[in-house]
């Protein structure tokens, strides 16, 4: 109650200040209008007495007695005076001559004097009213005065100020009555909007406010109800980012769980359900009961159900933690792959390391001054080691950088055909050392648009293993053809050993070797196939194979254009030295 009195009492203060103020600005316009009014009045007043007097004076230029001023048929209420040259008056249309003071500092005779003509506008003492005059200079210096009324204050003080004052005051009184109906009306449409948004403020969204009308008030409901549009939608779109997110902790391969003080789950993903019990539910248990207890903030790694896993709480919003498992089972694998990688590079340098120090350490001891022949040969032998460790070592960062993605590719138009030639050349004395024919059967042109340098590396490395692992008397084919879709067709063809099926599944992992002796034998690194894997894998290429005891054949097909257009992964691909 005390609360609405206050606003009764707001809202009368606000009434008294709005009725103050419009009575103040009507006044102030009726002022304005009396003084547009009477001007205008006065102006056309002036024009008029200034013509008569000009009539006047061209009447009594020349009478002395005045009798002609009859003939000048001038309204009752004008006032004709004729000064002399010393101010005195010599005739009055309405007055005594002899109780009429001196003329001369009369602003109109003062003016009239000056410029022929004057007029002025002011009170005459005489007749205690406002009047108009207007002075005429005639030749003898006398001076005709017409003398006008301004009666206009009268007539409008009855014809219009009355009017507009009455009008004035029923316009404040009825003014009063809309700003107190408005405000009774504000007032309740306040208390609609209060009510709505106490029902937001409680989680009630679906309510609206019902103002009609396009004044603030309504516009303020249509801003509320579109608000309370804005909250369902926000609420609907949390409550669907909180699927989502249920939805992405479902599918993370980490395990995620939320416990409270007590270590109770209140959360868990099915990763954790499945690493830490098999799947089983974890919800309002210890999490203990599954794996270790984990303390601190310092990942603890733990052996669980023939898993590697790696566990880290987070403290987050009050007593609840968050417990996430990392399945570290494939990384230790790899760090694995990776050991024995290291292993069999380890290997592979110390068999060219140590046949090159053993010769090396053998000349040192005098051979070169016993036997040239042998210094020679022993020479050519660490010459022939050298150049196998170099091609190792080439091969091993050839293969480092593809694997990281980090050969830029340059894809420009390539002739294949000009392509094949040219390596067939390349190889050619290679060949005719193992007694291997090379063949290349093609058509005239066949262009593409790809990284030439990738290419001629994928093509040279099929046609050295096939001549590597070729017979005495043997021959190597290269086809070239077009593809399916958009692609080209290659083909190396040997007549060598084959390759077993069992083997045929690992050729392409690195230094894996069918035959390990005659591999080292042939100069063999172990790496081609797993680079040629690599460079396909860049140009968005395929290989295949066909081998028996006859011979082997490998079958690549890779994009006749662009790879960075067809294989986006490649071209994102940048050299770093």
């Amino acid at each position: 109650m005390a609360a609405t009195w206050r606003s009764l009492l707001l809202g009368a203060r606000w009434l008294v200040v709005a009725a103050a103020s419009l009575t103040v600005v009507i006044w102030a316009s009726l002022a304005y209008q009396y003084e547009v009014v009477t001007d205008v009045v006065a102006d056309g007043l002036l024009n008029e007495i200034r013509a008569e007097a000009e009539l006047v004076a061209a009447l009594v230029v020349d009478d002395t007695d005045f009798s002609r001023l009859k003939r000048a048929a001038l309204p009752s209420h004008r006032r004709i005076t004729i000064i002399l040259q010393d101010g005195t008056a010599a005739f009055d249309s309405q007055g005594d001559v002899r109780k009429m003071d001196n003329h001369n500092a009369r602003p109109e005779v003062i003016q009239a004097r000056e410029t022929g003509i004057g007029t002025s506008r002011r009170r005459s003492d005489s007749v205690s009213a406002n009047m108009l005059y207007a002075a005429k200079l005639m030749p003898d210096m006398r001076i005709v005065r017409i003398a006008a009324p301004l009666a206009v204050e009268t007539n409008l003080e009855r014809r219009l100020l009355r009017p507009m004052a009455i009008a004035a005051v029923v316009v404040i009184i009825v003014a009063g009555l809309v700003i107190t109906l408005h405000l009774w009306r504000d007032r309740t449409r306040v208390a609609e909007l209060v009510a709505v948004a106490r029902a937001f403020a409680n989680g009630q969204f679906t309510r609206r406010a019902a103002l009609l009308g396009g004044d603030v008030m309504a516009h303020l409901g249509h801003e509320l109800n579109a608000m309370g549009e804005r909250l369902m939608d926000s609420q609907q779109a949390l409550a669907h980012q909180r699927s989502l997110l249920d939805g992405a902790l479902g599918a993370l391969a980490e395990g995620v769980a939320c416990v409270d003080r007590f270590d109770q789950v209140l959360y868990a993903n099915p990763a954790y359900r499945q690493l830490a019990g098999g799947g089983a539910e974890a919800l309002g248990r210890p999490y203990y009961e599954h794996f270790p207890v984990v303390e601190g903030d310092v990942p603890r790694e733990f052996e669980h159900r023939r898993r590697q896993l790696r566990a880290l709480v987070i403290p987050v919003a009050g007593d609840v933690r968050v417990i996430v498992l990392h399945d570290l089972t494939e990384l230790k694998h790899l760090e694995g792959a990776r050991r024995d990688f290291i292993a069999a590079v380890s290997h592979e340098l110390k068999t060219p390391l140590t046949s090159i120090a053993g010769f090396a350490e053998t000349l040192l001891d005098g051979v070169i001054e016993e036997d040239a022949t042998t210094t020679r040969e022993f020479v050519g032998k660490i010459a022939h080691h050298s150049d196998r460790l170099a091609e190792l070592v080439r091969d091993v960062l050839t293969l480092s950088r593809l694997e990281q993605g980090a050969w830029e590719v340059r894809p420009e138009a390539t002739d294949l055909v000009t392509l094949g030639r040219g390596l067939i050349d390349e190889s050619a004395q290679v060949a005719a050392r193992q007694q291997v024919k090379l063949e290349l059967e093609a058509p005239a042109t066949l262009p593409v648009v790809s990284d030439p340098e990738l290419v001629h590396q994928l093509i040279g490395n099929l046609i050295s293993n096939a001549i590597r692992y070729n017979r005495p008397g043997g021959t190597v084919w290269l086809r070239m053809l077009p593809g399916e879709e958009g692609t080209v067709r290659l083909e190396v063809q040997d007549t060598g050993i084959g390759i077993p099926p069992e083997h045929q599944e690992r050729i392409f992992e690195r230094f894996y070797r069918v035959d390990a002796h005659r591999s080292r034998q042939s100069g063999g690194t172990g790496l081609g196939l797993a680079i040629i894997r690599q460079l396909l894998d860049v140009l968005g290429g395929t290989i295949t194979l066909r081998s028996d005891s006859s011979g082997t054949c490998f079958i690549v097909t890779i994009p006749a254009r662009d790879p960075r257009t067809t294989h986006p992964a490649s071209a994102r691909l940048r050299s770093t030295g």
